[in-house]
């Protein structure tokens, strides 16, 4: 049985979704709700014609930032590749992107299937956007995708939120959320024993303290208030939303901890439909999207995070 969000209507939000009329966003919208809701293939004609509207849109990001982070570091690109992988695109399909995605391979170096930073260590959390962001946009036929995303399963097995930032050898949450949407892209035919083993070890470590409070172990006495600030198009920083979405997504239906978080991002559902972004990325490549600011009322990729949820 599918989870349930309280306050949270699945119709009347599916609704809300597909009668968007923001002329900005709605194609946009309409692509993640053709991939996520309705199951469409990223390879199926109706899903490519309907990224094809969304050129003109894309163009104006996708040519200044993929050329601009040519220049930068590792972890700069990989939050640009990351924010178009999470438009739920076929990359394979937009020059730009496949640009990207080989530039990665050839420009930046890699030990045990991760990138390496400027800093000489393997930043996880950059490596799980960039790798998970390679098989959302449909790289995974890939060789040099396959042989990272195989490489860097094997180095994590047993290191599951060992982060270099983490002196006090606590495993770090925001990786476990990375690390587990990026194992939820994988094929089915990828899963193997090893992948079953990890997928386990981060569902039993977020589920192992009280996800709604965030009381995760830390170097700090309170955890950090951006938890509990929802917005769809983040780098670094998870929310409670968003580890609940990905739990669901690998697989978890039923647990304490995971309803009694239900419970607290059903508290903040607004009309039976959408939530308010509370967290507003400044520094993404927005041109391609309508100002996010404070005031902004209900937000169509927070609704659609909630029908991935009760959807499945």
């Amino acid at each position: 049985m599918s989870p349930s969000i309280p306050n949270f209507n699945p119709s009347r939000a599916e609704e809300y979704v597909v009668n968007n009329e923001n002329p900005e966003i709605k194609e946009l919208v309409k692509l993640l709700y053709l991939r996520d809701i309705k199951g469409i293939s990223i390879s199926d004609s109706i899903f490519l014609q309907q990224q094809e509207k969304l050129l003109p849109y894309l163009e104006k990001g996708l040519g200044p930032w993929i050329q601009r982070n040519k220049q930068r570091t590792f972890l700069s690109f990989q939050e640009v590749v990351g924010f178009f992988g999470n438009l739920g695109l076929n990359g394979t399909k937009i020059p730009q992107l496949v640009d990207a995605v080989d530039h990665a391979f050839s420009k930046y170096p890699r030990r045990d299937g991760a990138f390496i930073a400027s800093s000489g260590k393997i930043h996880k959390c950059g490596n799980m956007v960039f790798l998970r962001a390679a098989l959302s946009l449909g790289f995974n036929e890939r060789d040099d995708v396959k042989e990272a995303c195989r490489e860097y399963l094997s180095y994590f097995k047993g290191r599951e939120g060992d982060c270099h930032v983490r002196k006090d050898g606590t495993p770090c949450a925001y990786v476990m959320v990375r690390t587990l949407r990026w194992l939820n892209e994988f094929p089915q035919d990828w899963r193997d024993k090893d992948y079953q083993t990890i997928v386990k070890n981060v569902q039993n470590y977020l589920l192992g303290y009280d996800l709604s409070i965030a009381d995760f172990p830390r170097s700090r006495p309170a955890p950090n208030k951006n938890w509990f600030k929802f917005g769809y198009f983040r780098s670094y920083q998870s929310s409670i939303f968003e580890a609940t979405d990905a739990l669901v997504l690998s697989g978890i239906q039923d647990h304490p901890v995971l309803q009694k978080t239900l419970n607290v991002i059903g508290s903040k559902c607004l009309n039976e439909v959408t939530w308010k972004p509370q967290y507003i990325q400044k520094h993404w490549p927005l041109t391609i999207l309508p100002p996010q600011r404070g005031k902004q009322v209900g937000s169509p990729w927070l609704t659609l995070r909630g029908l991935r949820i009760t959807k499945h």
